[in-house]
């Protein structure tokens, strides 16, 4: 079961491709965790966490939650994973003034798994998938327009064959506004909580801490906004990563992003489109992968109102 936990977090997030593997490779469960909610932050390499304004603050920081720009937001999200694995979400974020609050779920299912007997066959006996769940609360306190601090609790599930396990994490997180509107920097921990028991084996949370900045020009270029998002991301069982990304919004109407990953193994550059009318947004991620892995494509519809 041990092997099988490993191979369900290589599909998902590959992250033992590289020569220069971390120690502590492989060594957590609910790896799906890690991958990032939002089509509009895919493409810009996930560096969101000073710069979210929407209902995927429940998953990147839940002190941007104070950052809405209406009373309500809800975003779904379908990610086409590594080979034919997929993500499907939700996210609900709403409240004004002080308090603000989140909800959130998020499936990832993979694709059919070979099942063998002990001999090794050409064939194998049967079939399986497996699951993984999680769905969560989030809340946000702003005493002023310069601070906030928010706090996620997910409850988690997984499913592998006839096995399963329940667990819970905790994300904690705070946001600055030196320049309201206009500069905001970001300090989140993600993934806190105790470690999953697997038949025998016990494994850790992918915990995960991020220093984040975003900073948008307060001039218009060509008639549009630009804006700059800088994380640096470190995980438990991998390396430092620095995630930047470029957004250009065009007379509100649409978008255009770029980002790229350093110190990733299969993940560096990302790009993406995004299209806005009224109140609805619909974006599109493109995230190629190293080592043959193939190309994850990110497709998510926010409507605010």
């Amino acid at each position: 079961m041990r092997r099988a936990i490993l191979l369900l977090a290589l599909a998902a997030l590959a992250a033992a491709a590289s020569a220069d593997v971390h120690p502590r490779a492989g060594t957590t469960a609910w790896t799906f965790l890690k991958i990032g909610a939002g089509a509009r932050y895919a493409g810009m390499a996930d560096a969101a966490a000073a710069m979210v304004d929407d209902a995927t603050a429940c998953y990147w920081n839940p002190a941007r939650l104070a950052a809405l720009e209406r009373t309500w937001s809800l975003q779904a999200q379908h990610s086409s994973w590594i080979d034919s694995t997929s993500v499907d979400e939700f996210y609900l974020a709403m409240g004004s003034g002080q308090h603000h609050f989140g909800l959130s779920a998020r499936l990832f299912s993979s694709g059919d798994i070979p099942l063998r007997g002990d001999i090794p066959t050409a064939d194998p006996v049967s079939y399986y998938q497996t699951y993984d769940f999680c769905g969560a609360l989030s809340y946000a306190f702003t005493p002023n327009q310069y601070l906030s601090a928010g706090a996620t609790f997910r409850r988690l599930y997984e499913k592998i064959y006839l096995n399963a396990a329940y667990g819970y994490s905790l994300d904690a997180g705070l946001n600055v506004n030196p320049l309201p509107g206009r500069l905001s920097l970001a300090g989140v921990i993600t993934n806190v909580g105790p470690r999953l028991q697997m038949q025998h084996d016990l494994f850790r949370l992918p915990t995960t801490f991020t220093l984040a900045g975003a900073y948008k020009l307060p001039w218009q270029v060509g008639n549009g906004e630009f804006q700059a998002a800088l994380a640096a991301v470190k995980p438990i069982d991998d390396w430092l990563q620095v995630r930047s990304g470029v957004e250009y919004w065009w007379k509100g109407l649409a978008a255009g992003r770029l980002g790229y990953k350093f110190g990733h193994d299969t993940e560096h550059f990302t790009a993406g489109l995004g299209i806005r009318w009224r109140n609805y947004t619909l974006d599109y991620a493109f995230v190629p992968h190293s080592y043959d892995l193939g190309v994850s494509h990110r497709v998510s519809l926010d409507f605010r109102f």
